[in-house]
């Protein structure tokens, strides 16, 4: 199963890193009409301390921005309604109705044995839907590795943006990103818990694998292991990614219209690579979009 961690912001709660050698080179573009700008940068969600300091092209977007858009608005994503609809679509809502009931034998089995290596005791994975256990051992796994959300991108940029009281905004509601899970027949929440379940083992190996291609700023790379991923999901390609690509294109053209706005977007780095990327997606609409990345070696 694709990874997800680049969905489900709020439901990734996710010690210290030795400092890298050179600052990452995220993922970053520019689109230019007439005097406004919109900056395109591409995001992990949960990173290390010693992801930082980035770039100074990262800085300077930030700095150039007058307001901020992010996959889901800070505002939104600090609210107790969002807490309230994780728990509403992540639990069952009646007691007598379990998670074991919805999985097969052996799938149970291997959710109790995950737990109890966890400290998770059965009576509180029973109440867990079967995506919430996925995006929960998600969080678990990272945390195991080093990796956290507070020191993710999005927060990061969300706290400097609170901090120098730059507006900010979302593309989409919580609601809209957790469908993606909650309305998904049982059947395939199981088979996503299943295959969550068959990849702990090699779940920092793969980890290791996206971090160093988010810190090379390599979309191409990304992309190619995208399409190894999802080869098996087309589906869930469509929902989680194309679907959402083709819908923030609109408001991007939008933010593009506003006169003398110059605006930073900052969604998961997997959006913006490859054929449905959103950049490819606005270069297709007649949008010259240029790659920023001073210590490059590759132009994208």
């Amino acid at each position: 199963m694709p990874r997800i961690q680049s969905v489900v912001l709020l439901v990734l709660l996710f010690v210290a890193m030795p400092v890298f050698a050179a600052s990452p080179t995220p993922m970053l573009w520019k689109v230019s009409k007439g005097g406004s700008t919109v900056y395109l940068m591409g995001s992990m969600h949960f990173l290390k301390d010693g992801d930082y300091p980035l770039s100074p092209d990262v800085d300077a977007a930030y700095k150039n921005a007058n307001k901020l858009v992010f996959e889901i608005a800070p505002a939104e994503m600090n609210s107790p309604a969002t807490a309230a609809l994780v728990i509403q679509h992540g639990m069952y809502p009646d007691a007598k109705h379990t998670l074991q009931d919805d999985l097969s034998a052996a799938v149970w089995h291997q959710v109790v044995l995950y737990g109890a290596s966890n400290n998770l005791p059965e009576t509180v994975l029973q109440k867990l839907a079967p995506w919430m256990m996925a995006i929960m051992m998600v969080q678990i796994e990272s945390q195991r590795i080093g990796m956290k959300p507070e020191a993710g991108l999005d927060m990061h940029f969300m706290k400097l943006a609170d901090t120098d009281h730059k507006p900010t905004s979302g593309l989409e509601t919580t609601d809209q990103q957790l469908s993606i899970f909650y309305s998904a027949p049982i059947k395939d929440q199981a088979e996503f818990l299943s295959e969550t379940l068959d990849e702990v083992a090699d779940f920092k190996k793969e980890m290791d694998e996206e971090h160093d291609t988010w810190r090379r700023g390599d979309g191409d790379a990304m992309a190619a292991q995208a399409k190894k991923e999802f080869a098996k999901y087309p589906d869930l390609y469509k929902k989680l990614v194309a679907d959402r690509n083709q819908n923030w294109v609109p408001q991007i053209e939008k933010m593009l219209g506003e006169p003398g706005a110059s605006t930073l977007v900052i969604v998961g780095a997997l959006h913006l690579s490859g054929s449905n990327g959103v950049v490819s997606l606005l270069r297709k609409k007649g949008y010259t979009v240029d790659r920023i990345c001073t210590g490059c070696s590759f132009k994208q």
